[in-house]
């Protein structure tokens, strides 16, 4: 039983959805079944296709039989009460339907159609009319607009597509697109499949529901996502960081990065699909093994099924790869960076024992194409043996591309090849084998069926698709083994009822972007920084007055400073100094100093003074800031900073708050991370520093619920120290009584 809006015991009285019914239903009945609905027949000859024993009846008042059915005027003449309503008539009547299956004690009702979120004010009506029922009668609906779901574990099927032959499996797929759900589908016998399930809309039952479900089934070991958008994407977070904890690697796609993508996204599903980067901070942050299109996802997913059902791990990820072509091995080999896929040279020792057993080979490398010095399997089977014995290896992959349909000999060689691979792997219980057919054309039925009758070996198609996948599934077992260990990272809500971690993002927050945005005066904004212990450059604040009094002022200031230094405009409200013309920097003397005031104080005539700050020392310049995003709160950006953090746009971002080694990791992922050591002789920046200070911001932003967002810019990181020389925060309401100087005060600020 879940609550309304997927979390138990979410709210005192919430109303409750049983999922059960939708995936285990003993009948079903199809209202509007007719001669010319080809929904109502596929659906019904779908059922006995996936081996299923659930019952389906017609319902129409205008026919006695549909196809060789009987037909039934209504829901009340059914010999029993469905478990399902599939609705198979304009998806704009399905409130009378709802509200019929609903007064009949149906538990659930499927609202298949295309294009009806599309459909403007009525669909928006019919909809709310739904959810509405819904909710007042605890009818579970799926959809509208969806395909419907599988069950192969029942097994049960409510999906209106035709469909080909499956095979029952570990692995769950989701999407929040019917076209999407057949792409899972028509990936046919490669993937073992749990249950299939198309969202559609989600008016009342979301994607969170069905992974919930699905995490519960003991018979999923993996899931495979479609996702336009999260309607609840605390939820996902909680379910995700549970699905790692568990062990149950979650492989998703998500649109939505273009604004074309994100205007269909809201059309298509009512979903927000949220920042791009924000979204890949998020979902990183719990183990979602993201893929960049629906090729790499099926890859990915048939290995980590494939790999499962072996009882084999990628390990490191270190691969050694053996070809039947010289030119395939130095196309891997230009892939692997971009991939993240890791081919270790060839060991010494390994090189010798492949030299001797193929005297003729001119080079052993890594990739290895043994053809001419050796073209049948005893050959092959001694690097496949060689690379499992190295000890240096986590996978071992045979590339294979002759045609399906080529010559006898050929499909028997590709044949004995593969039999070596499984041969040489057998009991070598460390290593995982793995098949990969290029494009230039498939893999035989017989090889097919060796493969998986050897446990099922992972067969894969496409060199980027294959080969990235074997770095996903690595990466994904690293993290799962450090959350064994280390736990969730992220602070808990107790509103949430979940028992899973919040990331730092409060709900009843979920809408403080609406707020009207209040910047600070920089001399607030560097105080509050300081008190929560963030390295920021110290400042001395003038206030607006006598032009005398301000000079002399500013001079003490420098002097005690050390000149040269810096004057700014100081208002609050200000967000771009620079841009203002606000700002002078390497003030020297006395009478440049009088001249900046002026300056500044003319460009900015609601200034309510200046600030007087050192110039810092020479350094790297960094951008470091937090903002408190819409779908997934609060995250944590370092990148290349100064005037050109905009244009050269290289930035790692994470959820925050982070810990120092994720913080480092930040640093290492920016394409221009050499210039942090040093190029040219210059000395090399204190990293360590940098990242101390990203995560005493990362915790500001989370201790903080009012901030909106905070840009330190530029953060001059040297050999010895980071500082933060100009900070912008931004709050969603001005809060007069915190005392920025006490460091003790955090706890007194409003929340």
């Amino acid at each position: 039983m879940i609550a309304a809006g997927g979390v138990p015991g979410e709210a005192a009285g919430a109303r409750t959805f049983d999922l059960r019914p939708l995936f285990a239903p003993r009948s079903i009945a199809i209202v509007g079944a007719s001669p010319r609905s080809a929904l109502a027949r596929t659906a019904r000859d779908n059922i006995p296709r996936v081996g299923s024993q659930t019952r389906c009846f017609f319902v129409n008042p205008r026919y006695d039989e549909v196809d060789g059915s009987p037909c039934f005027p209504d829901l009340a003449a059914l010999p029993e009460v469905p478990d399902i309503v599939v609705v198979a008539v304009n998806p704009l009547r399905a409130p009378a339907i709802v509200r019929e299956a609903a007064a009949a004690g149906v538990p659930a009702v499927v609202v298949p159609g295309g294009g009806v979120v599309e459909g403007g004010e009525p669909a928006a009506r019919m909809q709310a009319e739904v959810a509405a029922i819904a909710i007042e009668t605890g009818t579970a609906i799926l959809g509208p607009n969806c395909m419907g779901l599988l069950d192969l574990t029942v097994p049960s099927a409510t999906y209106i597509d035709d469909l080909p032959p499956l095979r029952r499996g570990g692995v769950a797929a989701i999407a929040q697109s019917g076209s999407v759900t057949d792409a899972f589908i028509h990936a046919g016998t490669r993937i073992g499949w749990s249950r299939i399930i198309s969202c559609g809309s989600e008016v009342v039952l979301d994607l969170c529901d069905y992974l919930a479900a699905c995490l519960d089934d003991p018979e999923t070991h993996a899931v495979a996502l479609f996702v336009e958008g999260f309607k609840r994407p605390e939820r996902f977070l909680a379910l995700a960081d549970r699905a790692l904890a568990k062990g149950v690697p979650i492989l998703a796609v998500k649109g939505g990065a273009s604004r074309q993508a994100q205007a269909a996204a809201i059309a298509h599903t009512g979903s927000r699909a949220g920042d791009a980067r924000a979204t890949d901070a998020a979902l990183d942050a719990v183990g979602v093994i993201r893929c960049g299109d629906l090729d790499e996802l099926i890859e990915a997913t048939a290995l980590v099924d494939r790999a499962r059902r072996l009882g084999r791990r990628a390990g490191q990820g270190r691969t050694a790869v053996v070809t039947v072509s010289t030119g395939e091995g130095s196309l891997i080999a230009d892939l692997a960076p971009r991939l993240g896929l890791e081919l270790p040279p060839v060991p010494a020792a390994t090189e010798a024992r492949i030299a001797t057993a193929l005297p003729t080979l001119g080079l052993v490398a890594n990739p290895l194409d043994p053809w001419g010095a050796g073209e049948g399997g005893p050959e092959y089977r001694a690097c496949f043996e060689a690379f499992a014995d190295a000890g240096e290896y986590d996978v071992v992959a045979l590339v294979h591309d002759f045609p399906y349909r080529s010559q006898p000999g050929e499909v028997a060689l590709a044949t004995e090849l593969a039999t070596e691979l499984v041969a040489a792997t057998w009991d070598r219980r460390e290593v995982l084998p793995v098949y990969v057919s290029l494009p230039s054309g498939d893999v035989t039925p017989e090889v097919e069926a060796l493969l998986d009758d050897a446990g099922g070996v992972p067969v894969l198609r496409g060199t980027a698709q294959a080969f990235g996948a074997i770095p996903r599934l690595a990466g994904w077992e690293r993290r799962h083994a450090r959350r064994r260990v280390e736990g969730p990272r992220r602070p808990r809500w107790p509103s949430l009822g979940t028992g899973f971690p919040s990331y730092g993002f409060e709900p009843r927050r979920a809408a403080a972007g609406a707020a009207r945005p209040i910047v600070l005066a920089e001399r607030d904004a560097l105080a509050a920084l300081r008190a929560l212990g963030i390295p920021v450059v110290a400042s001395a604040p003038i206030e607006r007055g006598n032009p005398a009094a301000i000079l002399e002022a500013a001079r003490r200031a420098a002097v005690d400073l050390g000149w040269p230094v810096a004057v700014k405009a100081d208002a609050p409200g200000l967000a771009h100094k620079s841009d203002r013309g606000g700002v002078v920097l390497d003030v020297a003397d006395d009478g440049a100093l009088g001249r900046a005031i002026d300056q500044v104080l003319a460009a900015v005539p609601e200034a309510r003074g200046v600030l007087v700050e050192p110039m810092a020392p020479a350094g790297v310049e960094l951008i470091v800031g937090a903002r408190r995003a819409p779908q997934f709160g609060p995250l944590v950006l370092v990148g290349l900073g100064g005037i050109l953090a905009e244009a050269l746009d290289d930035v790692a971002i994470r959820l925050a708050p982070v810990t120092p080694d994720e913080a480092l990791a930040m640093l290492a992922e920016l394409r221009g991370t050499a210039i942090l050591d040093g190029p040219r002789g210059r000395p090399a920046t204190n990293r360590q520093a940098v990242a101390e200070l990203i995560v005493a911001l990362g915790g500001a932003i989370v201790a903080n619920p009012a901030w909106l967002e905070v840009d330190l810019n530029p953060v001059i990181a040297g050999p010895d120290a980071a500082v933060a020389v100009d900070a912008l925060v931004v709050t969603e309401r001005r809060a007069p009584d915190w005392d920025f100087e006490d460091p003790g005060g955090g706890d007194d600020r409003p929340d």
